[in-house]
């Protein structure tokens, strides 16, 4: 992908409307606006960019015949850093509200929660932090846990993709229909529910469907340019709102249509030329900060959650977690995520 596209800005957008909407959700804000920005839902808009752009990365890497050993870097530089900050974060605010004073917690369920969160294991979560906010600390961190099972399979993919594209589609539809199963069979208590969810298989073929339009981008950009881009537009709203419930689709859950609409979408937005101000794109495309706005705006919800604050004024609570939230997100992308991707050339 080149340097003038528009992925910081979709990838932007799309960790602002995750957390615009789990703070409209979790501060029980509900209403045709807040519906309206559920349309275009970030967790499927993820997956299907870090389809494009992680085999992308992976292409470059093996025709420089590098291999597996810098792709792997490139990616625990990318992930892990700021991943880590953010628990070590999220931790210190827990403790620094008094959640943990008076609570017997035992040594070894703490460091099993602490291995989980800073390796893959993200979504797991102990009982000691069931009375913190939500009950969940960060519960969007199972997206990195399903990012990363899909790092492990990129070369899987890409050599399919390449060498076999019948395979490919079967495998792509295998997965298609373990997400359907999961939107019509979803069920919290069911622990095989649980782990089904939060592995990659469901999900799998998002980031196929990003791998598939990278390698064949040129033909699929034809497609959308026949179509056109309002006409995606509309198809896309109707298929939200005919297949399926329209609240259903409107979350991670989205129906495999809209999703397929809506990557064909993406991809004509990524390279359209947008009116915005040139000075505003030139910094988007500069500061990639969407993955600390991703990472920290759920510990600062539970922690306005679990000290009340504003009770009465929820859309300033919505404000406040905004500000915080890309305040931080900036922070980590210029202390942390940025400096730590500058190590690419040195390690």
């Amino acid at each position: 992908m080149k340097n003038n596209d528009n992925f910081n800005l979709i990838r932007l957008l799309a960790a602002f409307q995750v957390l615009v909407v789990h703070s409209l959700n979790h501060f029980d804000i509900d209403g045709l606006m807040v519906g309206l920005i559920k349309l275009f839902p970030g967790v499927p808009i993820f997956f299907f960019i870090s389809g494009m752009l992680i085999t992308g990365a992976w292409e470059r890497i093996t025709n420089s015949g590098v291999g597996l050993f810098k792709f792997w870097k490139h990616r625990v530089l990318r992930i892990f850093p700021a991943l880590w900050v953010c628990v070590f974060f999220s931790v210190l605010l827990v403790a620094f509200l008094g959640y943990f004073d008076g609570k017997l917690i035992s040594v070894p369920h703490f460091i099993s929660w602490i291995f989980g969160q800073t390796t893959i294991f993200q979504f797991y979560n102990p009982d000691f932090m069931r009375g913190f906010g939500t009950g969940v600390l960060n519960g969007a961190l199972w997206t990195i846990s399903v990012e990363l099972q899909f790092y492990l399979l990129t070369p899987l993919i890409f050599f399919i993709l390449r060498k076999n594209i019948i395979l490919f589609f079967i495998l792509m539809l295998v997965s298609l229909l373990f997400n359907v199963y999961l939107r019509l069979s979803y069920d919290w208590s069911d622990m095989r529910i649980k782990l089904l969810s939060v592995s990659f298989v469901p999900w799998l073929y998002m980031f196929m469907t990003g791998a598939l339009f990278y390698v064949f981008r040129e033909r699929m950009m034809a497609l959308i340019r026949v179509s056109t881009p309002m006409g995606l537009f509309a198809l896309y709203l109707l298929s939200m709102i005919l297949i399926g419930s329209y609240k259903q689709n409107a979350q991670n859950s989205i129906n495999p249509v809209s999703f397929f609409i809506l990557a064909g979408f993406i991809l004509w937005l990524s390279k359209v030329k947008l009116i915005w101000p040139k000075s505003f794109l030139s910094i988007v495309q500069r500061n990639d900060i969407s993955y600390g706005v991703y990472l920290y705006h759920m510990p600062i919800i539970n922690g306005i959650l679990y000290v009340n604050l504003f009770p009465e004024m929820s859309f300033l609570r919505v404000i406040s977690v905004i500000f915080l939230t890309m305040s931080f997100g900036a922070a980590s992308w210029h202390l942390i995520e940025r400096p730590a991707l500058n190590l690419k050339s040195k390690w």
